[in-house]
């Protein structure tokens, strides 16, 4: 990183403040016409940044023709209080094969839209204080239940799907995926706490 380590702190920025919200608002799929609205992901009541609508107002200065050609980003941004930020993309299931792309592009713009927001965020910063995480609102099969099972007791690495395993260390600190129900334990021993 050029010069002297500068830390960002997103609550010193009056842009994300009308965006504060719950983790389990953001983390409500969106509901598609005709469709049964499905629950919500996480019910943490941790108050974060709802990073999805913070993008749409920021597409906005663009000039953007449709939201569809709005950037792609991550439901949530969370800091914790040792700095780290974490980008948090909710799913109510894991993601089809068709649907893997679709995740490390929200990661990836999500990214670029943090670096064009704070001077001082660039690849290397990303690398040490920014965290991707996927949960997915459904549970593991008994075959993967039994795998994490084992790699917890060997001290292995988790498992991490979609192929995102490819951006941890190079755009990112750490990239963790989790079924819903191991991230309301992984926060809670993270100690998150809400950002206001």
């Amino acid at each position: 990183m050029r010069g002297t380590q500068i830390m960002v702190n997103l609550m010193n920025h009056d842009v994300f403040k009308q965006f504060i919200c719950s983790l389990k608002d953001a983390s409500l799929p969106k509901r598609e016409a005709g469709k049964l609205q499905l629950p919500h992901v996480t019910h943490s009541d941790v108050m974060a940044i709802d990073f999805d609508k913070f993008t749409s107002k920021y597409a906005k200065s663009f000039d953007v023709k449709s939201t569809d050609d709005n950037p792609k980003s991550s439901d949530l941004l969370y800091q914790h209080k040792d700095g780290v930020i974490h980008l948090v993309e909710f799913k109510s299931s894991k993601p089809s094969k068709s649907g893997k792309d679709s995740v490390k592009l929200k990661a990836l713009e999500s990214l670029l839209t943090l670096m064009d927001l704070f001077g001082e965020i660039d690849r290397e910063y990303a690398r040490k204080y920014i965290v991707f995480i996927l949960v997915f609102g459904e549970k593991k099969s008994i075959r993967e239940e039994g795998r994490s099972r084992k790699l917890r007791n060997t001290g292995q690495p988790e498992i991490i799907y979609c192929g995102l395993e490819r951006l941890k260390g190079i755009y990112f600190k750490n990239v963790i995926t989790k079924p819903a129900d191991d991230f309301e334990s992984y926060i809670a021993e993270q100690g998150w706490t809400s950002m206001i």
